[in-house]
């Protein structure tokens, strides 16, 4: 009996040590898109990379670019957008019927689309996107 128990533990530690360990796919050159808004052609994206660091990507119809921020202004920014996404899509009125969303939002992987003719929700939209400009601006 102490034989087989001896040769089963043998047996088993044996294919335990030549289990591959998975690979890891973390990249510290990957980001994770945080939040994004865009009207047209113009795009704002909050990134954040695996080494913990901030970056406001801009995109528009001439010109793209990359503004590093410090974690506080970013962390502002994610809630100010956070709050102004909330309100957009829960307190503020619907869309008219006939209206196409040229206005796209996006809070960690959540989208919502709404159109200019919405007075109300276009000064939420339009006030972000005024902040988020001064700070893409040379």
């Amino acid at each position: 009996m102490r034989h087989i128990f001896l040769l089963l533990v043998l047996v088993t530690g044996g294919a335990r040590a030549q289990q591959e360990r998975a690979e890891s796919n973390l990249d510290l050159r990957g980001t994770k898109s945080l939040l994004a808004i865009e009207r047209g052609p113009e795009r704002w994206e909050l990134e954040r990379g695996m080494s913990g660091d901030y970056q406001l990507a801009y995109v528009g119809k001439d010109a793209a670019s990359k503004h590093k921020l410090a974690r506080a202004k970013a962390e502002d920014i994610d809630q100010r957008f956070s709050a102004a996404f909330l309100q957009v899509q829960f307190e503020l009125p619907a869309d008219p019927k006939d209206c196409d969303a040229n206005w796209r939002m996006v809070l960690r992987g959540e989208e919502y689309r709404f159109c200019t003719q919405n007075e109300q929700k276009n000064q939420v939209a339009s006030t972000l996107i005024d902040e988020l400009r001064g700070l893409t601006r040379p």
